[in-house]
Order: C-alpha cells, then sequence, then structure tokens
C-alpha cells in the first residue's frame, strides 16, 4: 500500500509539473491565435484610430511573444502553489479593504477577470470535470472536490493576467492583449486538460466518485429588464469611501408595494422591531437608489453588507459552533450599529471591528469546545454579547465597553502569555544576532586554506560551535578588542593538531597544545551554554585524533587508523542544522528554555498521504513546487501541527527581524519556537499545515466584495 501511495504522490507532482510545462505550448498558442484574430478584428472597425491602435497592439503582443511564453510557466506554478496552500487572498482576488481605493477602471478590470474566468469555465467543463475526477485520486480522495484540483481556469486566467501586468504596455493595449488571449483560452485549455487527464489514466489512475445531490429548487426566471437589486462593487465602494452625492447607476426608484429584498433582511427586521423604528427605515429601504436621500440609501447598503459578513462569519468552518452562535447572537447589535456608524466597514481600528477581530482569532486557539481553556473563553464572551443585545445605547461605545471587558476578564492568562513572550523574546533575539554574525564568521573561516585539509569534524566545530563562540565573544565585549578571549587565535593550532603528519612531527608542541587547547574549547563552549554531553563528546573526538598523532609519531612505518569518528546524527547537532556547510541556527540550553526551542536537526514524523482533512488543507504538497513560504506565516496566523501522534493548533506570535526564528503559541498558554529551515521542512513534508492565512472577519468581508463583483458581472461600471 505504501508503494501506491508513494507512486500516486510521484504522479501529483508530475502532473503539476507538466501542467507548469505545458504553459509554455499554450501561451504560445493563444499568442498566435490572437496575433491572427486581431488584425481581422481591426478591419471591422470603422474608425481609423481604432484600427491603428490594434494593428499596434497586435504588432507589440507578437514582439513580446517570447518574454510571455517565458513567463507563464513561473506564473503558473506560483498560482498552483497558493491553490495547493489555500492561500485565496494572495491569489490576487479582489479585497474588501482594497475596493475602497479603486478607481473605475481597476473595478471594472476586476469585473472583466471574472467574466472571462467564468466563460473560459463555462467551455473547459466537461474536460476539468474529468480531470478533477483524477487529480483527487492522486491526491487520496474518494470522492471528487472540486477546490482541491490547483488546475482550475481561475489559475490560468489570473496567470495570464500577471504576464501582461508585467509587460511594459499601457493599460490600454494590456486590456486588448487580455480580450484576445481571453477569448483563445477555452479550446487551447480544454485541450491541455484532455491530455493531463490521459497521462494520468495512462498511470491506472481510477477516477475518484461524485457525490450525488439532490438538485435545489430553481428560483423562478427573473425580468432580464428588471433594475437589480443586487449589491455591486460601486455601490459597496461607495458605502467604503461615504460617497452617495450621485445615484447609483443600476438601482431605479421603485414603488412601495413592488419593493424586493435580499434573503438576508428579514434578520434585520427582528433587530430593527427593539428599536421601534421598522416604520422609518422600511420607508428608507423603498427610497434605496433614489437620489434626494443618500443616507437612506447608505443604510440599506450596511444593513445588507452587515448581513452577508455576519452570515460568512458563522458559516466560517474554522469556528466551533458556541463561537458561530455568538456571532449570529451579534447580528442584531451590529445592524443598530451601521444604521447609525457606516465606519464600522473602513475603520479597522473601529471598536466592534475589533471585537469580532478579537473573539474569532482568539478561538482559533481551539480545536474542539472540550479542550482545557475554551470555557473561560467563551463564557464571558456569550456575557458581553447579551450586553451588546439587549443595550439601547446607540454607536460603538458598546462595542468599546464589551472588548475592553472582554480583555480584563481574560487578562490574567493574556498578562502570563505577555511576560513569557517578552522573556522568550528577548532570548531570540539575542540569539538571532548572535548566528548572523556566527554565520559571517563562518563563512571567513571556510575561506581559509588549512580549513579543507582538515577532518569534516574539526570544520563541522570551527564553522559551527566554535563561530557561535567567537560571535558571542564580540557581541559581549565592549573594549573593541579584536579577538576578544582568544578564541580565534586557537583555531590554526586546532587544526594544526589533528592533522596526523603535521602533528606526529612535531610531538612536544602537541603535547603543550592539548591542555591548552581542551581548556579553552571547554571555556568557549560553556560561554554559549553548549550542552555538556555535546562538549564532552567533541572532546572526546579531540583526544582520539591527538591519541592517533601520538601513535603515528612513536610508529612511523606503521599506519594507525584512526579508532573514532562522529557521527551524521551527531554532527547535525553540533552544527545546529542539517549540514556541514554552516552554523545553522542555534540556541543555547536556557535560551531554548525561555522559549521552547525545537531544534532544526529533529526527526519529523511523516503526514498520512490519504488522510481525509477539512477542505483547504492539502494532503499531498509536492517536494519539487513551489509551496507556502515560512515568509508567509506571519504574527496572528494560526497554524496546525503533527506533534506527539496528533495534531496541535498554535499561533505565530512573534517572527524575528530577520525572519530566521519565530515563536508559536497556542490557548493553554505553551509554547515553541523554531528556525525558518525547519518550519519549511515541516510545510514540505505536510506536519505543519495553515489554518488561518487570512483573519477570519477579512475573509468574511471579502467574500462579500467578491459577492458584490459576481452581481457586477451583467453591468458596465
Amino acid at each position: 500500500m505504501a508503494g501506491g501511495q508513494n507512486n500516486y504522490q510521484a504522479l501529483y507532482r508530475a502532473c503539476m509539473k507538466e501542467a507548469a510545462a505545458q504553459g509554455r505550448s499554450l501561451i504560445q498558442r493563444l499568442v498566435r491565435r490572437a496575433v491572427y484574430e486581431m488584425p481581422r478584428r481591426a478591419a471591422m472597425q470603422a474608425g481609423e484610430a481604432q484600427r491603428k491602435f490594434l494593428l499596434d497592439a497586435t504588432r507589440t503582443l507578437a514582439k513580446h511573444e517570447g518574454s510571455l511564453c517565458e513567463a507563464y510557466p513561473q506564473a503558473l506554478l506560483a498560482e498552483f502553489a497558493l491553490a495547493i496552500s489555500g492561500d485565496a487572498r494572495r491569489s490576487g482576488a479582489m479585497s474588501f479593504d482594497s475596493l475602497e481605493l479603486m478607481g473605475d477602471e481597476q473595478m471594472q478590470e476586476n469585473v472583466d477577470l471574472l467574466r472571462l474566468q467564468q466563460v473560459v469555465l463555462a467551455k473547459v467543463e466537461a474536460d476539468l470535470a474529468e480531470l478533477n475526477a483524477l487529480v483527487c485520486a492522486v491526491q487520496g480522495l474518494r470522492t471528487v472536490q472540486a477546490e482541491r484540483n490547483p488546475l482550475r481556469p481561475e489559475a490560468y486566467v489570473r496567470s495570464l493576467r500577471t504576464v501582461t501586468l508585467q509587460s511594459p504596455v499601457p493599460p490600454a493595449m494590456r486590456n486588448c492583449w487580455m480580450l484576445h488571449l481571453g477569448e483563445a483560452m477555452a479550446p487551447e485549455l480544454a485541450a491541455v486538460y484532455r491530455d493531463l487527464g490521459a497521462m494520468l489514466r495512462a498511470q491506472g489512475v481510477t477516477p475518484a466518485g461524485f457525490v450525488v445531490t439532490p438538485s435545489p429548487p430553481v428560483p423562478a426566471a427573473r425580468d432580464a429588464s428588471a433594475p437589480s437589486d443586487r449589491l455591486n462593487v460601486r455601490e459597496l465602494r461607495s458605502l467604503l469611501a461615504g460617497e452617495f452625492d450621485e445615484p447609483a447607476p443600476v438601482r431605479a426608484p421603485v414603488a412601495a408595494a413592488h419593493v424586493e429584498y435580499s434573503p438576508t433582511m428579514p434578520a434585520a427586521f427582528e433587530a430593527l422591531q427593539e428599536m421601534k423604528q421598522v416604520d422609518k427605515v422600511m420607508r428608507r429601504m423603498q427610497q434605496r437608489g433614489s437620489p434626494d436621500d443618500p443616507r437612506a440609501a447608505a443604510q440599506a447598503l450596511g444593513q445588507e453588507v452587515v448581513n452577508l459578513m455576519v452570515e460568512n462569519i458563522a458559516g466560517d468552518a474554522r469556528l466551533l459552533a458556541p463561537v458561530q452562535q455568538a456571532v449570529r447572537e451579534l447580528l442584531p447589535a451590529l445592524q443598530r450599529l451601521v444604521l447609525v456608524d457606516p465606519r464600522f466597514f473602513s475603520d479597522r481600528k473601529h471598536p466592534a471591528r475589533r471585537l469580532l477581530d478579537t473573539m474569532t482569532q482568539r478561538s482559533l486557539a481551539w480545536q474542539a469546545a472540550e479542550e482545557p481553556g475554551f470555557q473561560a473563553f467563551i463564557d464571558p464572551l456569550r456575557q458581553a454579547v447579551e450586553a451588546l443585545r439587549i443595550t439601547r445605547t446607540e454607536g460603538a461605545e458598546p462595542f468599546a465597553f464589551a472588548l475592553e471587558s472582554l480583555e480584563e476578564a481574560w487578562g490574567a492568562e493574556q498578562e502570563r502569555d505577555q511576560r513569557f513572550r517578552e522573556r522568550a523574546v528577548r532570548a531570540l533575539l539575542r540569539a538571532e544576532q548572535r548566528n548572523l554574525l556566527a554565520e559571517k564568521i563562518a563563512r571567513e573561516m571556510r575561506a581559509r586554506l588549512d580549513v579543507p585539509a582538515a577532518p569534516r569534524e574539526i570544520s563541522a566545530f570551527i564553522t559551527g560551535p566554535w563561530s557561535q563562540v567567537m560571535a558571542q565573544a564580540r557581541l559581549a565585549d565592549d573594549t573593541g578588542a579584536p579577538d576578544p578571549g582568544g578564541f580565534a587565535a586557537l583555531v590554526p593550532d586546532l587544526l594544526w593538531s589533528v592533522q596526523p603528519r603535521l602533528a606526529a612531527s612535531s610531538v612536544p608542541r602537541l603535547a603543550r597544545l592539548v591542555p591548552q587547547l581542551v581548556e579553552k574549547i571547554g571555556r568557549g563552549l560553556a560561554l554559549i551554554d553548549n550542552p555538556p554531553a555535546s562538549t564532552q563528546r567533541f572532546l572526546a573526538y579531540l583526544a582520539a585524533t591527538h591519541d592517533h598523532a601520538m601513535q603515528s609519531a612513536q610508529q612511523p612505518e606503521r599506519p594507525v587508523a584512526l579508532s573514532t569518528s562522529m557521527t551524521r546524527e551527531e554532527l547535525e547537532s553540533m552544527m545546529g542544522g542539517d549540514d556541514d556547510t554552516g552554523p545553522g541556527t542555534w540556541l543555547g540550553a536556557t535560551e531554548a528554555e525561555h522559549s521552547g526551542f525545537m531544534p532544526t536537526h529533529q526527526s519529523l514524523a511523516p503526514r498520512p498521504l490519504f488522510k481525509e482533512t477539512q477542505p483547504g488543507f492539502t494532503d499531498t504538497r509536492p517536494r519539487d513546487l513551489p509551496t507556502l513560504p515560512s515568509s508567509a506565516l506571519q504574527p496572528g496566523t494560526w497554524v496546525e501541527m503533527l506533534m506527539g501522534g496528533g495534531w496541535a493548533r498554535f499561533q505565530v506570535t512573534w517572527a524575528s527581524p530577520h525572519g530566521t526564528l519565530y515563536m508559536f503559541g497556542n490557548g493553554a498558554g505553551r509554547s515553541h519556537s523554531m528556525t525558518r529551515r525547519l518550519i519549511d521542512r515541516m510545510l514540505q513534508g505536510g506536519t505543519l499545515r495553515m489554518v488561518s492565512g487570512q483573519a477570519v472577519v477579512d475573509r468574511a468581508l471579502d467574500a462579500v466584495a467578491q459577492a458584490a463583483l459576481r452581481n457586477s458581472l451583467d453591468i458596465r461600471l
């Protein structure tokens, strides 16, 4: 079975690599189709300026064919990696926060991009469905989960946008390219899908099965001439910017008797009834889209957006059921708030936004409501939500008070964690500073002519622990001495003493040096808090090397073999890394204790390839494809690590200034620190996975923006 799993993993990697490799020929075919079609379109234009523009765009596109073919496979690889990691925000999708700053051209570009994605998807749907089943199969999934296929059309369309954005051409010409290249994409992409499917079938892959679900009732057809009552991106931007001086272009005034409401609106009525404002707000809803009452339009939009936001937050699978319920119960208070304070949407520091962020992000510390600490988290939260639900005070003040009360209730635990983090951060900052200097010293040591001739154990020691010793001595010295402690001066004597031919030629000198070397090495390693057992192992090896030199001097006619050497594991432990090319990142025993340091060379349990996991987690992450970089693990990000036979959830609480060290904490106050190298290994091996690359509230608001974007496909902004 293990062999079958490994074979499927290799097939998955091969499929991703082949898809990226075919990107070069794919875009070449797109360019040539467009270059053929654009002059024909130019000939059909009535205006001379438009004909000239299309011909210029054609010639420029042909000129850039080589650079586009070079860049497109790499853009595809990057998109595949983002899809594998589940990091939707970094994929270039329009975000809620960016919308306020967008101009009309940018908004229209996003609408056009989504429209192109949908057009391509509609034309390749049959071939994509078959490929979805095969790709899911090689990921070990028993049923098709279309979102788990990194090769979806949006990856190809966004990659096309990426490479055209990189081209040094005016925006109008770039848009022209996108139009014609996009029109050519569907048949060519369908062919790629068929080729990839044939490759997997030829290797014996059996498609994953489809889950049959009852079809939902088909809603009644909507009159295409009727004005849309759905939120679009122009209106959403106007809400964020407070710009309701002009009427919305697609919302005509409607009669009171014929008002249609969003399915989310009934939830708002309950809150409004509590405030005795139903009649007044109903009148404002009826005037939505009217140029005479921009405030009513803003209130109506605010109600719609806050309902969508809460619906998205409460539906986030990362939140436990009690937290989802608390969010739903907060809805009436938020509905009342946005009637009088629409800053909630645009101000990330608004007390209500901070409350939502705090309660949802903090809740990610627990994977189950039964875990220690969750009850102490949820009880104060329920009380705060209840207080907000029944209060009649308007504006942000109740939310600020609720947030302050929650922070006070959770305060003892937070203070404990804060004290631990501050102590750990001090230790890690010192360690990073020393490690960076040690790395510089190690490069200088490797450049010496006498280091390559030394045994690998000695060169590893000099460029590893001893570089740390020299770095620590320099950092602790305030006199400006070139070699504080004389630790650099020891290197030539040490290198001479471990080369039997040289040392055997002067036994008296060796006899004098040995005690001095042992004393200074012991003192230097103690300076960096090196583990005594590790120090003793190296000194034992050094003693055996010196004995060998002595015996060689006494019996020059009979070569004596060295009786001991250090194992690879001992070398890796001594280096603090995975090889003997540098000092790695190493912490002393006290530093490691204060920060919960996990050594880089520790063994990592393999992640089961075929384990069914939550949607969004990847069961297979190819080692030779780009993966989510450790730099994406910003403070506040939640991850899960495979530790002690099970998955544990941790939050990134700190990253060092140079990104070499990270610290993680969990809801129970347990913390770990580790190197970027270990994080990269865990990401590659699947023993570390992202839970929340994006905050819960940010994701919910981005979903609102995406819904508005989809609702804008049938209008011209």
